[in-house]
């Protein structure tokens, strides 16, 4: 894998990675969501093309990894917390909250930064508003979708496609033409054909042997996230009894354990030794230690 302008730094890529630690005592900590449908299916290739796994959800397994993470985070001070728009993150903070002692005060913020890298069926979704209307300020955790809003609104992509804006491996007006063939599916309410859409994209990635957004633009996604909460939390970054909470996905986990510096929109995989998180695993990340 070719790589240019790497942190020299020797052990950032070993057991004493200075980037993230398995323990909860500072500040931003990462939470990856719990087992989908998806991750059970032993099918490679096919699995991530079958438009059954849109926007996937998690196995019962699933479910009861996210409850267990009750007797970590009840003893946690939750500052905040972002999730990524994806169904399985919700799910996941759901049932890890539903008993936590400070539930009424706490905000879980969907944040488009912290989604995961589109390269196959379930980083898709379908149909967000379902996705609003069981999780929002009324529900019994308070999900705020405002950060979200405003960044559709400041794309030119359908927030059911807000991941267009990512795509960075792909010719711009075939992307475009692609985004308004499915937007209009989703508009005329023919989510059979979207269904069959969004799974020809799928393949398209498998043809071109890329993912739809590429590492390099990852981690300009991932740094903007780091500036945001800098930016957010100025007044707080000290406090490591208040923690911020991130519930992500795989890639976006490795992104913020792996600081090489891509410089190549071809660049499909990560460091070796990049964080590879299992299903509801916490770890904390060393930004502001």
């Amino acid at each position: 894998m070719e790589k240019s302008n790497i942190n020299k730094v020797d052990n950032i890529y070993n057991i004493n990675n200075p980037y993230y630690s398995k323990d909860t005592k500072g500040k931003l900590l990462f939470l990856r969501h719990g087992e989908t449908f998806f991750n059970l299916d032993p099918h490679k290739t096919s699995k991530k093309t079958n438009s059954k796994y849109i926007d996937c959800k998690l196995t019962p397994k699933g479910i009861e990894q996210a409850k267990s993470l009750q007797k970590i985070l009840n003893k946690l001070s939750i500052e905040k917390i972002y999730i990524s728009p994806m169904y399985r993150a919700f799910q996941t903070i759901f049932y890890a909250l539903e008993n936590h002692p400070n539930l009424s005060k706490i905000r879980v913020i969907v944040h488009p930064l912290v989604n995961e890298v589109t390269s196959c069926i379930q980083d898709y979704l379908l149909d967000i508003k379902k996705t609003k209307s069981e999780f929002n300020m009324n529900s019994k955790i308070k999900f705020d979708w405002s950060i979200f809003d405003a960044y559709v609104r400041s794309i030119k992509y359908d927030e059911n496609f807000y991941y267009f804006d990512n795509f960075d491996c792909f010719e711009k007006n075939k992307k475009f033409e692609m985004y308004q063939k499915l937007k209009h599916l989703y508009e005329i309410n023919d989510f059979v054909a979207l269904e069959k859409g969004l799974s020809e994209m799928a393949v398209i990635r498998y043809q071109q042997n890329k993912r739809f957004e590429s590492l390099k633009h990852l981690q300009k996604r991932f740094n903007k996230f780091l500036e945001f909460v800098k930016e957010k939390h100025k007044n707080t970054l000290d406090n490591k009894e208040d923690k911020i909470l991130v519930v992500t996905h795989t890639s976006f986990i490795k992104c913020a354990t792996d600081r090489t510096e891509y410089d190549s929109e071809d660049i499909q995989n990560f460091h070796p030794n990049a964080f590879s998180s299992k299903n509801c695993e916490i770890i904390l990340c060393n930004y502001f230690q």
